[in-house]
């Protein structure tokens, strides 16, 4: 496959990228740049959703590349949606598992770039679970997914080939509808699960709510069909989300929470722009820090959710309508062109360029712009061979990049030994101060004296 030019728009030797790379905060944590990593399921992971080595070598690069902020892959934020993922998928619901993800966000801190954990509460009628029959906790009960031929293919760019067998389109599998007593004590869990990863010192929160998951469901009037506080009018189908939202809020305090949505779903009778608009001014009423965007209905509609450089040449504009109507950050995806991304950015489209695929192909790309070097940049293709091998439960790889998913194989992406200075209790704990969601009196004692008693680590001490 040949590689194409750098980038589209006039970058070459000695562009400047002031308005990408200056600072930015998110709540109270300043990022140096204003390039993200986007939250990628890199199908990496463990069977029961543990964090390989392979994980945190696979984001110390991503880290290592010189972003601002790294978002992580999804975190299955509580145990029963952890029985329905998609594909093999992150956990972290169960004090049990915070070994992996803390070994994550010391590993994007060690490389210099702050982190922030992708939490979910389910994948709803997208799920994909282990056992064959089993249905699936959606908004409402018997409603799968059909994802037709011509959107599979229209998403994959045409490279996907397989063999249909007569169907017209794939079918998900059933679903169940959720109580309202299942329903918030789901909402719960997850909540004292955004704690979990607040102590696995990850910088902030951030909640998937867009692309045809669980939360967005509830929003949307084709996968929402109750008739009860959940569903119906519009505010109810607010209801499950601003909820969601609330009780986040409360159990991490200070903490910056970010939430992602998609800006429309681009099916006819589906969410609005302006309708994704007011769920934005929801939220940020509801004290979220800051405005994820993507778009798309899901697999439904998953040629919006995955790009190809037409339909990414919109969400700038998205960008602008959602800046238009509120005052916290923005951050938009899929603008791999650092020019119109810069140029944006200047002309307040948006706030922080989320980059996915092409921190794939080039995790280097944040790097080569400080340097002055944008044409080095080996530009994503969007090709979408990674998500087509995610698709086939592979982990991610790429064309044009040799070192993607075996960058465990390379020192470089390791950590060293603790350095001077660095930090042995995570700095966000002094935003924290989070209550017990469970009225236990030790939690409280218990955070206030890790944010009273952190340490720098002081150099090695006698042998």
């Amino acid at each position: 496959m040949k590689t194409k030019p750098a980038m589209d728009s006039g970058s070459g030797p000695g562009k400047t990228f002031g308005n990408l790379l200056s600072p930015i905060k998110i709540g109270p944590v300043e990022l140096k740049n204003r390039i993200a990593v986007a939250p990628m399921q890199t199908y990496m992971s463990g069977p029961n959703g543990e964090i390989t080595e392979q994980c945190l070598a696979y984001i110390g690069a991503r880290a290592k590349g010189g972003p601002g902020l790294v978002i992580s892959g999804v975190f299955l934020g509580t145990k029963l949606a952890s029985q329905f993922p998609v594909g093999r998928t992150m956990s972290l619901f169960h004090p049990g598992h915070q070994l992996g993800p803390t070994l994550y966000a010391e590993r994007v801190h060690y490389f210099g770039a702050a982190a922030c954990a992708q939490m979910s509460p389910g994948s709803g009628r997208q799920s994909t679970p282990y056992e064959r029959d089993a249905e699936v906790p959606a908004p409402t009960a018997g409603l799968p997914y059909e994802m037709t031929k011509e959107k599979m293919f229209d998403a994959m760019a045409g490279a996907l080939s397989v063999d249909m067998r007569g169907r017209e389109f794939l079918v998900g599998p059933m679903t169940r509808e959720m109580s309202i007593s299942e329903i918030r004590s789901e909402q719960r869990e997850f909540a004292n699960s955004c704690q979990l990863a607040v102590l696995c010192g990850f910088d902030m929160i951030e909640i998937h709510a867009g692309h045809g998951f669980l939360c967005h469901e509830f929003l949307s009037p084709f996968s929402n069909k109750r008739t009860d506080l959940y569903g119906g009018e519009w505010r109810n189908r607010k209801r499950f989300l601003n909820e969601l939202v609330e009780i986040v809020r409360y159990a991490i305090q200070g903490v910056p929470l970010v939430v992602r949505i998609s800006a429309e779903e681009h099916m006819e009778g589906g969410l609005s722009r302006d309708e994704m608009i007011d769920v934005a001014r929801d939220l940020e009423a509801r004290g979220v820090d800051c405005i994820h965007l993507s778009d798309g209905g899901g697999l439904e509609e998953c040629g919006h959710q995955i790009p190809d450089a037409d339909r990414a040449a919109h969400i700038p504009e998205h960008g602008r309508d959602f800046k238009k109507a509120l005052k916290v950050p923005i951050i938009v995806a899929s603008q791999h062109d650092p020019v119109k991304a810069d140029k944006d950015i200047g002309e307040g489209a948006f706030d922080i360029s989320a980059l996915g695929r092409q921190m794939l192909c080039d995790p280097e790309y944040p790097n080569k712009l400080a340097a002055g070097k944008p044409e080095e940049i080996v530009r994503c293709a969007r090709c979408n061979i990674c998500i087509l091998r995610g698709l086939a439960g592979m982990y991610l790889a790429c064309p044009l990049n040799p070192n993607l998913g075996r960058e465990y194989l390379i020192e470089e992406y390791k950590m060293g030994p603790w350095k001077t200075g660095e930090r042995l209790i995570p700095k966000v704990l002094e935003h924290a101060r989070m209550p017990s969601l469970y009225n236990t009196q030790w939690w409280r004692s218990e955070i206030e004296f890790v944010e009273k008693c952190w340490r720098p680590f002081r150099g090695p001490g006698p042998r």
